[in-house]
């Protein structure tokens, strides 16, 4: 193949975003895809955040093949038998259609189609298995024992990126992975909206934390597609293999919980899938760039806090397709050249999403399984004694619930020396507040 201005490693989202940007500016790129068909590799399916594809293709909902409008989402924590549930329904949110699901497999193959009407070339079935250089600068890829030479290669190939690596802009950090495992259940339409309060076309996100998966710091998901639900757990890998934790277990064991049981009862399997996933904001944006070559999307650390990654890795990919844009327009690609990608990115939300990530992320390393699973079961029992006590018409007095907050939520992540002080102060403090609204009640009543 004769030398082109740009390839493209990964037909994803931010892989196809960035060829959609670099054709729509007359620069010739090449779109590389390792499956039969861009999403072959992902079976399972997501829910989509829609503001940045709108921005790229404003009429994408007369034809993207999605599922159902998100118009519910709720945050749970279960507890054994127990749980907690914040639920809402923003009629801005649901009126603005600012989300949807879908299926990886089926939305990345048409958003790869859309960057070909565009002009790109894409060619599926190929591996990428090192990066060209010449005098330290990347030049191409090598793909088996084929080249493809270019001003500038983009990679776009997810979190397990030849790109970055053979490139030294990243190196493995494995605190940082998360191993998620993923179930489509199919169930008819008009069940799952009985079941979860929806209306025809709606779907509902339900994400959460807890049991059984405190002990390792994961995390859970469930949403509903058209005629089927979407069921997910991740965990930290470090934590998996150190408590040699059966993941595929703990996901029997969460179908098992009363409350999710009651709404999967009666749904089949349909696919299941494995799949990395990165804490996102594990790269400082200086690393995202060096001579001739460009991070985006998961192989450049892009995933919030809340581990939603496509609208990040759709929004990197055009800024990294502006900045090789003006590289050419500069008719140079080293790393000076290409850092004027830190800047288009600061224009954006998404260094504001690294940070949070990073520092959500710190914060999942930094505690242990038992202290997450001890901070889970204690809201559970604060909540518990909240509500309860409201219904207790019997008892005069009222629980101090400052000192409870403090014990279960503070004192573990004081310093030795100030931890019983402090409980001392507290403890009075809050018996005096008791005092003082009996006192309150008294009068008033």
């Amino acid at each position: 193949m004769d030398k082109v201005d740009c390839v493209v490693v990964g037909a994803g989202p931010a892989g196809s975003s960035c060829a959609i940007g670099l054709a729509r500016k007359g620069i010739k790129t090449v779109l590389l895809e390792r499956g039969r068909e861009a999403g072959g590799k992902n079976v399972a399916s997501f829910v989509l955040f829609t503001d940045v594809l709108r921005m790229i293709i404003p009429e994408f909902e007369d034809e993207a093949p999605l599922e159902r409008v998100v118009t519910d989402n709720s945050f749970i924590c279960l507890f054994n038998k127990d749980f907690l549930e914040f639920r809402m329904r923003f009629s801005d949110f649901s009126e603005k259609r600012s989300a949807y699901t879908a299926y990886r497999s089926k939305f990345d193959k048409w958003f790869a189609q859309k960057a070909e009407e565009e002009g790109v070339e894409l060619i599926r079935g190929v591996l990428v298995t090192g990066l060209l250089k010449e005098k330290g600068r990347v030049v191409g890829v090598r793909i088996g024992n084929e080249e493809i030479l270019a001003d500038v290669v983009v990679g776009a190939d997810g979190v397990l990126s030849v790109v970055s690596r053979d490139s030294g802009l990243y190196e493995d950090d494995t605190s940082r992975y998360k191993l998620g495992i993923k179930e489509v259940l199919d169930l008819p339409p008009e069940i799952i909206e009985e079941r979860f309060q929806l209306s025809k076309g709606e779907g509902c996100i339900k994400d959460g934390w807890g049991y059984p998966l405190s002990d390792v710091g994961g995390v859970f998901s469930l949403y509903t597609n058209t005629d089927s639900i979407s069921i997910a757990v991740f965990a930290p890998i470090d934590s998996i293999r150190q408590g040699r934790v059966n993941l595929r277990q703990r996901l029997e064991e969460f179908k098992a919980h009363p409350y999710i049981n009651s709404l999967l009862i009666g749904s089949s399997l349909r696919e299941y899938e494995a799949h990395i996933l990165s804490d996102g904001g594990r790269l400082k944006l200086k690393r995202l760039y060096s001579d001739g070559v460009i991070l985006c999307g998961e192989a450049g650390g892009f995933m919030s806090s809340t581990w939603v990654g496509v609208p990040p890795a759709m929004l990197s990919g055009l800024k990294a397709a502006e900045a090789v844009a003006l590289a050419k327009r500069r008719g140079r690609y080293d790393a000076e050249s290409l850092s004027c990608y830190a800047d288009l990115l600061r224009q954006t939300g998404l260094p504001r999403t690294l940070y949070n990530a990073r520092r959500f992320s710190n914060l999942i390393v930094s505690l242990k399984g038992e202290q997450i699973e001890k901070l889970n079961c204690n809201l559970i029992r604060l909540t518990e004694d909240f509500t309860l006590g409201e219904i207790d018409f019997l008892s005069p007095g009222s629980s101090p619930m400052l000192s409870r907050i403090f014990d279960d939520f503070v004192m573990e992540f004081l310093p030795k020396y100030l931890r019983y002080p402090l409980k001392t102060i507290v403890k009075s403090l809050a018996n005096l507040l008791v005092l003082i609204k009996k006192v309150k009640i008294r009068r008033s009543v």
